[in-house]
């Protein structure tokens, strides 16, 4: 049993193509016997995004739709937790791509009432904007390690497709809503001190798009900063 969260922000452009998958997993996972929930929370959103959404809702009995104020990502993923309904939580970005199949999979190998943070390798693409087009110049599987303490407390190694145990936010704590970028990076690195269990999927998780626009593994200025704040947090233990 799982709960999936999206939040959504000024995304009219990535929801018809999202929706979509929400509706091929959804089926897929109904298929296979998996009781999920996909929370979408979109930020301050538009009239067509809600329209879109509600659309989709009814086709879908696995749907839940609570609008939010404009705020952080992590402040929304916090809310997302503590609404959840199922013991295992994950996150599905707007512009990314989740496989089924690795859902089930981590299911099959997670459990629930363990404080648990679970972590996939993924297909990486990124994008270059040409004439207002996004064209696709890299493709990249991205392996993960298995799990090192040293390792886990400096660097990010649980992508993008991540997933934990209610127990391990009980153990852990919430994402620290005051970083924009980073938060999933500093909640990682705060549950490999914590001792939290981690296990590694071998199965792709999903594909994550770079696109140029977004700011999560990008060299951006706030991405470094707020990475330099991570790992002065792990050098104070």
């Amino acid at each position: 049993m799982i709960t999936i969260i999206t939040s959504t922000y000024k995304s009219e452009k990535h929801l018809p193509t999202f929706l979509k998958s929400i509706r091929k997993v959804d089926t897929e996972l109904d298929k296979m016997g998996v009781k999920h929930e996909f929370l979408i929370l979109p930020n301050d959103p538009s009239p067509f995004e809600i329209n879109l959404i509600k659309a989709t809702m009814l086709e879908s009995k696995n749907i839940r739709l609570v609008e939010r104020k404009r705020e952080s990502l992590y402040a929304t993923w916090n809310f997302g937790v503590s609404e959840s309904k199922y013991d295992v939580i994950t996150f599905w970005n707007v512009d990314d791509i989740r496989f089924s199949s690795a859902i089930k999979t981590l299911l099959d190998e997670i459990k629930p009432k363990e404080p648990t943070v679970a972590y996939f390798p993924f297909i990486y693409k990124r994008y270059i904007k040409i004439l207002g087009i996004d064209i696709l110049v890299k493709v990249k599987k991205i392996k993960v390690i298995d799990f090192d303490k040293t390792r886990f407390l400096k660097e990010m190694h649980i992508g993008p497709f991540f997933a934990a145990t209610k127990k391990a936010f009980e153990v852990n704590g919430l994402f620290d809503d005051t970083f924009r970028i980073a938060g999933d990076y500093e909640w990682a690195t705060r549950a490999a001190r914590n001792n939290l269990n981690f296990i590694k999927i071998d199965q792709l998780g999903g594909i994550f798009k770079n696109n140029g626009a977004s700011l999560s593994g990008s060299k951006d200025t706030r991405q470094l900063d707020e990475n330099k704040r991570v790992l002065e947090l792990a050098n104070k233990i």
